[in-house]
């Protein structure tokens, strides 16, 4: 009896080690491209500053509904840029996703080459100027 789960647990170790570097392969496909003038994901997390050829289009003006709650924030609308295009994202309103987090908002600055873009977030930071 030993031997048979000695033997049984070895099969099973084997089998995990084998299947571990194939894990994920099959299910990660790539995305097709979005339609021009749909608009853009932003994924969490994509807080890639980016150096854009082509300036985001003008601002679009926005009517600000009423406030749901009394923590929320209204976030305003910008041009996010997906790595491809600018893509609009609406104005909304949010709750901070923490404690004392407040929004930072996307900017644009024009650089030699284009704009460099960074992207609106979260943040719990406190910038110290100097």
């Amino acid at each position: 009896m030993r031997k048979i789960v000695h033997f049984t647990l070895s099969a099973a170790l084997l089998v995990l080690a084998t299947g571990v570097p194939f894990a994920g392969t099959a299910g990660a496909q790539p995305q097709p491209p979005r339609p021009p003038g749909s608009p853009a994901l932003l994924v969490p997390g994509d807080l890639h500053v980016r150096i854009v050829q082509e300036a985001p289009p003008p601002l679009r003006q926005e009517v600000v509904t009423e406030r749901p709650g009394p923590n929320h924030m209204w976030i305003k609308g910008y041009w996010h840029h997906t790595g491809q295009a600018w893509g609009w994202s609406d104005g909304r309103w949010s709750e901070p996703p923490r404690p004392h987090a407040h929004w930072v908002a996307a900017r644009y600055q024009k650089v030699r080459g284009g704009t460099r873009y960074s992207p609106g977030h979260w943040s719990h930071e406190h910038l110290i100027y100097n």
